[in-house]
């Protein structure tokens, strides 16, 4: 036998998408053949699911999508007063796939059948797990009063067998024939490719984005690296001085720190410990711990109009994109903001800055009357 894979998808993909393995097997054309995947938590004896999938028409391979059963292992880390780095092990998920087949046996024989005290003997070409008792089914071919249902009669190990047939119904000893089992039952074998330590995370790209999407653009070891938001590092944002905004980072166990620059010329970080493949990290709050590298706190100030920041480990460049945040410092009657999911499992938020509630009394002027009719010739009005 043979397995081999033909597609998976990447090491870290968004949960919500398309999420199949596809495998082909040079036993995809046996009777009764079967794709069995076995989905594990990851490094772990915990199964999470089993699939048993049929040939696909056309070209035989096994195709399954887990993107159902692997987004309901994720959810969210909203951890709202978090203002540097935390871990997010809510919103990733680690698995393995193991890939195996089932499929019926069928035993063949070309060695002549043989007497054996009556019944007859026969030697398969390969190996037999037959025992004394199992129901088989014969095709004798022209032996036609051998062909049928028989119960094995006796054993050499796994070598031949002889059943309850009469070697006085053979007619040609030399016939080439089969042999299975009458229940049909099947051979299993698992866990004959694996795909190992995959990982989703709580993400939902657009079908048509989905197409282009590739790990290596989120992973943050360059300067044209993006971190897991909707948000765009051309466009930016524009944050009022007490809107809050989580960035997740797809840092893959690299510490460093995240630097910000104001319009003062200010400069600032804060470190980023967490050796997890993925951190939550506070861009944006009046609250921000920071450590001061040039100039003094706090990051915006009265004059501040922007600031950016990014992500960089020990040595520079900086290893991610250079994200900019304008700030609106017009006078707001309530600092309110509506903190949302974006796509990517980022927190993003909108400023609700206007009036956000008015009271008032009313005064009924008006009541119910009754409006009184008159008879005009011979209808009423």
């Amino acid at each position: 036998m043979a397995m081999t894979l033909i597609a998976a998808p990447q090491d870290f993909t968004p949960a919500y998408n398309p999420c199949k393995f596809i495998f082909n097997s040079t036993n995809k054309n046996l009777e009764g053949f079967r794709y069995i995947f076995d989905v594990y938590e990851s490094v772990t004896a915990t199964k999470i699911a089993e699939y048993r999938v049929l040939p696909t028409y056309g070209t035989g391979y096994g195709e399954v999508d887990l993107s159902k059963l692997l987004s309901s292992k994720v959810s969210v880390d909203f951890i709202p007063f978090n203002y540097s780095e935390s871990d997010t092990p809510n919103t990733r998920y680690k698995y393995d796939v193991e890939v195996g087949e089932e499929y019926i046996v069928t035993y063949n024989y070309t060695s002549s059948l043989v007497n054996n005290g009556g019944n007859v003997k026969i030697t398969p070409t390969t190996a037999h797990t037959f025992q004394v008792g199992d129901q088989v089914v014969v095709d004798a071919g022209t032996n036609l009063l051998i062909t049928g249902l028989w119960t094995v009669l006796a054993i050499t190990g796994t070598t031949d067998f002889t059943i309850s047939a009469l070697w006085s119904n053979v007619t040609d000893a030399t016939e080439d024939g089969t042999v299975t089992y009458a229940d049909k039952r099947k051979t299993v074998t698992r866990d004959i490719e694996q795909e190992l330590k995959k990982y989703v995370f709580n993400g939902a790209l657009p079908w048509a984005a989905f197409n282009q999407y590739d790990l290596n653009t989120y992973l943050l070891d360059d300067t044209y690296k993006l971190f897991l938001t909707s948000c765009s590092y051309r466009d930016g944002l524009n944050i009022t001085p007490t809107q809050e905004v989580w960035f997740n980072g797809f840092n893959n166990g690299v510490t460093g720190r995240v630097v910000f620059n104001n319009s003062n010329g200010d400069s600032f970080y804060y470190d980023v410990t967490n050796t997890e493949i993925t951190t939550q990290l506070c861009v944006a709050s009046p609250n921000l711990n920071l450590t001061v590298i040039s100039g003094s706190l706090p990051l915006i100030k009265d004059d501040t109009t922007e600031y950016n920041f990014y992500f960089i480990d020990d040595s520079a460049p900086p290893n991610s994109q250079t994200y900019t945040f304008t700030i609106d410092q017009r006078c707001a009657i309530n600092p309110f903001h509506l903190v949302f999911l974006d796509r990517m499992g980022s927190w993003g938020s909108f400023a609700f800055q206007l009036r956000y509630t008015e009271n008032g009394t009313a005064v009924k002027q008006s009541f119910n009357k009754v409006v009184e009719g008159y008879v005009s010739g011979t209808e009423w009005i």
